[in-house]
């Protein structure tokens, strides 16, 4: 059966049609070496819960290579074949072509949105590469996740995993942690947190001549089946290393504890703020159901907060230290002009590469390190635009707040 799959990372978004929904293909035999994962502080509470209460939420929050059909599906039969009795609920909270900074803003009303979860697969080594600007605050993003998480549920286990990008693959042979993945761990390291280092892992196997690039990724990173059958071997390898020793039958799970922050200014905090709220000065207007004949990394009509023309203006009043949107950009993107507190004005051009292809959705921070507390932006269209876009064009879905 064939299907139809978004390839989005930091360099390339197109779609490609994947030959077969089978990922029974057999992987060759590897050795399996243990420098590639960390058990760390371990994941013992959610294999308590599991086999104690017989229930499990499980969220998988990601970009593209999460959210695709392959190793986060094949999990779940790893999951139900170790814990037979056990009633398990998978999250899918992965958005093509997002990372970390939209995910922290996103993260509890995708990854809880039916409530505590057991056990959070993280990763977004991936799609935060690059270098640090106000949209890639990787560790503030990371961190901020992490803390989230344990201030929704002290017990909760988490896996950081970090895909392989295949312009990773030099960097490593030359003995250097690519940058997405040495901030990453970091924070892992602070919060004691396992990781699978699986960029690692697929370079050892294919400098070992275990199998080529082309046999194990179609572009430049999302997996082949074959590619995710290898994933799933090294998240079963770190399971069993993880979970070698017996638990008794009344053990009982622990509270993990919250270390102080590495950067006080992190994303714990990141929330969406209905854009409902906002005050509509001249020309915006909430549009339900709108949608676009070409779109990527979302579905379906959204309701969205809309300026066409410039001089078009509103202003919302927050509460927090940063302010960013939560948008669709396309081929009618247009230029704000934005203003926080009756300040400095300043600029973004919401169009980009990938504005000439398609609708997609961004994250574009307008103002962080504020003075905590009740702040007011006011936004308007310019009437200067990019010689590319077809308009004037801004459509917020939400408000992004810390």
């Amino acid at each position: 059966m064939n299907r139809r799959m978004v390839y989005f990372m930091a360099v390339l978004c197109v779609f490609s049609l994947c030959r077969s929904s089978s990922f029974s293909a057999e992987a060759p035999a590897s050795s399996i070496s243990e420098p590639f994962f960390d058990v760390r502080g371990g994941v013992d509470n959610c294999r308590i819960k599991f086999m104690q209460q017989k229930t499990g939420r499980i969220a998988y929050l990601g970009g593209s290579i999460t959210t695709m059909k392959g190793w986060r599906e094949l999990t779940y039969d790893l999951f139900k074949k170790r814990f037979p009795e056990t009633n398990f609920e998978f999250i899918d909270a992965g958005i093509g072509g997002t990372n970390s900074t939209l995910g922290a803003f996103r993260f509890e009303e995708d990854a809880f949105k039916n409530g505590p979860v057991d056990l959070l697969f993280l990763e977004f080594a991936v799609n935060d590469g690059g270098g640090d600007s106000p949209d890639n605050r990787r560790m503030r993003a990371m961190e901020g996740i992490v803390r989230r998480a344990r201030r929704l549920n002290p017990k909760i286990d988490v896996i950081m995993q970090y895909f392989i990008h295949q312009g990773q693959i030099q960097e490593i042979n030359q003995g250097k942690t690519p940058a997405a993945i040495l901030d990453h761990d970091k924070v892992a390291k602070h919060y004691n947190i396992p990781i699978i280092n699986l960029s690692q892992e697929m370079t050892r196997r294919l400098n070992a001549g275990e199998f080529t690039w082309d046999q194990f990724s179609r572009d430049s990173c999302h997996p082949s089946p074959f590619g995710h059958e290898q994933y799933l071997q090294c998240i079963e390898a770190f399971l069993d290393a993880a979970w070698k020793k017996p638990i008794a039958p009344d053990e009982e799970m622990q509270t993990y504890p919250t270390p102080a922050p590495l950067d006080s200014m992190n994303y714990e905090n990141g929330r969406f703020v209905n854009v409902r709220q906002t005050l509509s000065i001249q020309g915006w207007k909430l549009v339900e159901g709108w949608k676009a004949e070409k779109t990527c990394n979302y579905g379906g009509p959204v309701d969205v907060y809309t300026a066409e023309q410039p001089g078009d203006e509103l202003k919302l009043v927050f509460e927090g230290s940063l302010i960013g949107i939560y948008a669709i950009a396309g081929f009618d993107a247009g230029i704000l002009e934005y203003s926080i507190d009756h300040g400095e004005a300043q600029t973004l051009d919401l169009f980009d590469y990938y504005c000439t292809q398609f609708h997609r959705p961004v994250c574009r921070i307008l103002a962080e390190n504020l003075t905590a507390g009740r702040h007011e932006i006011t936004i308007r269209m310019k009437k200067d635009k990019n010689e590319k876009s077809t308009g004037h064009a801004c459509r917020i879905l939400k408000w992004a707040v810390n």
